[in-house]
């Protein structure tokens, strides 16, 4: 929703005479600290919801030294100027119109408030019969328009005042709809607390992750004292003034929004620092929200300097840097473009490791994800669980135990999901995730399945599951395993980290005390014969004998997946000692469950 088009401030606070243009649904104001980012917020504030100012404090620094060189009392004013969009539904205004107030030096507003309308009427821009209609409209229209402030510091007065404003709403709407009996209005009201209370629990646990429930007082004597929202902590309830304010500030847009949603006023917010108090997570879904969610409800207008809220894009949004320039106190407002961002990243630095920081975030989040999701079925399903590597493993050790045992490998494990990355990379995969899992989520996962992380006999595997011995597993030999490492958990016997185990032709591409020395992945099971020249990379240019495998593993395990359906024989006889080795695992991991 748009209602402002244009801003001119003159002489209030750190702005001596500066013009916002081409505002949107979402407006931006970045820069450094101490540039008075806030102050357009603050002067809708002033435009909106005051009659008076402390006018001492809130007339620009420098023109007041002009004043006093001049010694005109009269030239001390502060003035507001908004240019308005008819939404739509006043005939008796025009598409596009201005109204200006101002302040004298006794902070008082002075007379009322100023309309364009001769000059527009002079320009042939607006026909009306009668002006006097034409400005008792413009009344009308201006007492519909609410603009909330949310200052950069949220107290207990400010978030009272906040849950007020909800309740009046819940109320307006539902005596709307009772055509004011006072008794239908409170049973009306009664039946809509628990839709109304639902959506917010939804919405606020959508963007925080934080499970909530929202209470009104019984006692209607009360009702208009307090509002009770508790938060979910594990298997308590919080009250929310007792969570950190993080968590608290995330309640207010999600309040707001849904008075906007409902209300009978055209709304404005002046959000000043939205990301306070919260960490990286939380403030990158809360820009998302308000980029995606609040804007269609209301014109919001927010100060910021996080990098979550500068670099959201849009046609609804617009961004202005605000900045001082050297040895000036005044405040300079320019619309960002492709042509000034570099400035507005110079201001408030760190962009690009922001950016960078954002991608990394991003990139945890999947994981957190997938070692969630990882852990979630582990505690579902009874089967022993086989975490490989990657897809590609899965493939090739599926194919090799049909072709040695006569069964599907699915049908007696539950193998590891590995999620498809956008760029066609796979999620969830690899060493590291395997080593990550096994160490930090498996704690958290009561089960007494059979959990097998396999572990390429390569550099990285060997040095990920050298990494696991120093945490907490312990190495130990399985008798009839030599070409090979296990690592058992200390304390689950039931988890265990192990390499592939080499077959007696490729007992030279490993080395167990020499992880660089190491080779050996899925792929290098099969036979010679089975591996293209293409996909073979030599250690050493003077013996091409030893090789580890390089090359698109995913096209190279559909070729052989492929090459099985049309009924070739393919020797997957070097797959056979790690599923030995696997089920000998389960075989021992059956009998300590048994006692």
């Amino acid at each position: 929703m748009k209602i402002i088009d244009q801003i001119n401030i003159q002489y209030y606070r750190s702005i001596k005479d500066e013009k916002v243009k081409s505002l949107n649904e979402l407006n931006i104001f970045s820069g450094r600290n101490d540039v008075g980012k806030s102050n357009v917020l603050k002067a809708l504030d002033l435009f909106f919801n005051k009659k008076e100012t402390n006018f001492n404090e809130d007339f620009n620094k420098e023109r007041l030294q002009e004043v006093r060189q001049e010694s005109v009392k009269g030239k001390q004013f502060i003035k507001i100027q908004i240019t308005f969009l008819n939404p739509g539904n006043y005939s008796t205004l025009p598409k596009k119109f201005t109204v200006t107030k101002s302040w004298d030096r006794l902070g008082n507003i002075m007379g009322v408030p100023k309309d364009n309308f001769d000059s527009l009427i002079k320009q042939n821009k607006f026909r009306t019969r009668s002006l006097e209609i034409s400005r008792r409209t413009l009344t009308v229209f201006l007492n519909k328009i609410r603009y909330t402030y949310v200052p950069a510091i949220r107290d207990d007065k400010f978030f009272f005042y906040l849950l007020s404003l909800l309740q009046e709403s819940l109320f307006d709407t539902t005596r709307s709809s009772t055509e004011g009996d006072f008794r239908e209005t409170i049973e009306r009201f009664n039946a809509q607390i628990a839709e109304i209370t639902n959506e917010l629990k939804k919405d606020f646990q959508k963007v925080s992750g934080i499970e909530s429930n929202l209470s009104f007082p019984t006692e209607i004597a009360d009702l208009f004292q307090r509002l009770i929202i508790d938060t979910k902590s594990g298997d308590h309830d919080i009250p929310l003034k007792l969570r950190g304010d993080g968590i608290r500030l995330r309640y207010i847009p999600t309040i707001l929004n849904h008075i906007a949603s409902t209300s009978k006023y055209y709304e404005l917010w002046g959000f000043d620092e939205p990301e306070n108090s919260c960490e990286y997570g939380l403030a990158k879904k809360l820009a998302e929200s308000f980029s995606s969610n609040y804007l269609k409800h209301a014109q919001i207008f927010v100060a910021s300097h996080s990098f979550n809220f500068i670099s959201l894009e849009g046609d609804k949004i617009s961004k202005y840097r605000v900045y001082k320039e050297e040895g000036n106190h005044n405040s300079k407002i320019i619309q960002i473009t492709k042509a000034t961002e570099e400035h507005l990243q110079k201001d408030i630095g760190l962009l690009v490791i922001n950016e960078q920081l954002a991608n990394l975030y991003t990139e945890l989040e999947v994981k957190l994800k997938i070692a969630e999701q990882t852990k979630n079925r582990l505690i579902e399903v009874q089967k022993p669980y086989l975490i490989f590597e990657g897809k590609t493993d899965n493939i090739l050790f599926s194919l090799a135990y049909k072709a040695l045992k006569g069964e599907e490998l699915a049908d007696k494990y539950y193998l590891n999901k590995h999620e498809e990355s956008n760029n066609g990379g796979s999620v969830g995969s690899g060493a590291t995730f395997i080593c990550d899992f096994l160490r930090n989520h498996i704690n958290k996962t009561p089960t007494k399945n059979l959990v097998v992380g396999i572990f390429d006999f390569d550099n990285e595997g060997i040095n990920q599951l050298k990494s696991l011995k120093k945490a907490q597993y312990e190495e130990l030999e399985i008798d009839g395993f030599t070409n090979c490492k296990v690592y058992k958990h200390k304390k689950h016997p039931n988890i265990y980290a192990i390499s592939l185990v080499a077959p007696e032709f490729r007992i030279n591409f490993i080395d167990k005390e020499k992880p660089c020395y190491c080779h050996l992945s899925s792929e290098l099971l099969l036979t010679d014969s089975d591996i293209p020249q293409g996909n073979r990379f030599p250690p050493s240019r003077f013996d091409n004998t030893i090789f580890s495998f390089t090359g698109d593993k995913r096209k190279f395990s559909k070729k052989i997946e492929n090459r099985v359906h049309n009924g070739e024989q393919i020797d997957f006889s070097g797959f056979e000692p790690t599923i030995n080795l696997i089920e000998e695992l389960k075989r021992i991991t059956d009998a300590n469950n048994e006692l």
